[in-house]
């Protein structure tokens, strides 16, 4: 049975949020599908394959965890849901490119959806997580550094500036993924306010450290 902070409201804001993440989630799908594709080829590919699909199941994951931040922190066992759910979405962002390459099916689409549901996931969990007061204020600069990165190239090209490509860096997937591990200990039950505030700023910085270096460089 659940604890009592679960009431009949609390579902129907979770389903609303999780509902509204999930339809964006799907939008991604359907607006990039056409790149269902290898990198050197024009040809489709007849299914999604083993990579997106565990790609679209991290997706429905943080989706799961958006849902949280509208109701209160759960109590009692239902504590680790949060933490758990987040878990599972990182786990399967360690797989899902390992997948596509066992099953012979890396795509340009399973490559975005990665890409995006990354900078998704980032924001679901720093913000869930300074709803519970376990991430700083200013740790949201995380989770927001993506979408403002998007927007800033937008802008730059609507003002008749050109976009370079990014220079090739194994750091950015380290970065991603250190976040990923910090969110991931923030929202475990058993850890304090202050061990997770302290991790979370230090490992902050060189992240946005990079997104502010790559912005700078691509501007043309």
């Amino acid at each position: 049975m659940l604890s009592e902070w679960w009431q009949p409201i609390h579902g129907i804001q979770w389903l609303g949020l999780t509902g509204f993440v999930l339809t964006y989630e799907l939008w991604l799908l359907w607006r990039h599908i056409g790149r269902n594709r290898r990198s050197n080829t024009d040809q489709l590919f007849e299914s999604l394959g083993a990579g997106t699909a565990a790609t679209l199941l991290r997706g429905i994951a943080i989706a799961a965890v958006a849902g949280f931040i509208l109701i209160p922190q759960p109590t009692g066992p239902e504590a680790w849901l949060p933490a758990g759910i987040y878990g599972l979405a990182v786990a399967l962002d360690w797989v899902d490119g390992r997948l596509a390459r066992w099953s012979g099916q890396p795509t340009l689409l399973g490559a975005k959806l990665d890409r995006e549901f990354d900078g998704l996931g980032l924001l679901v969990a720093g913000l869930l997580g300074y709803a519970y007061g376990v991430l700083p204020v200013w740790y949201l600069a995380v989770g927001f550094a993506r979408p403002l990165f998007v927007v800033g190239t937008w802008l730059h090209r609507h003002r008749g500036g050109t976009i370079g490509s990014l220079p090739e860096s194994g750091h950015r997937r380290q970065l991603a993924g250190s976040q990923m591990i910090v969110c991931s200990v923030a929202l475990l039950p058993v850890v304090t306010p202050t061990v997770s505030m302290a991790l979370a700023t230090v490992v902050m910085l060189p992240f946005v450290g990079v997104f502010i270096r790559d912005f700078i460089t691509i501007r043309e």
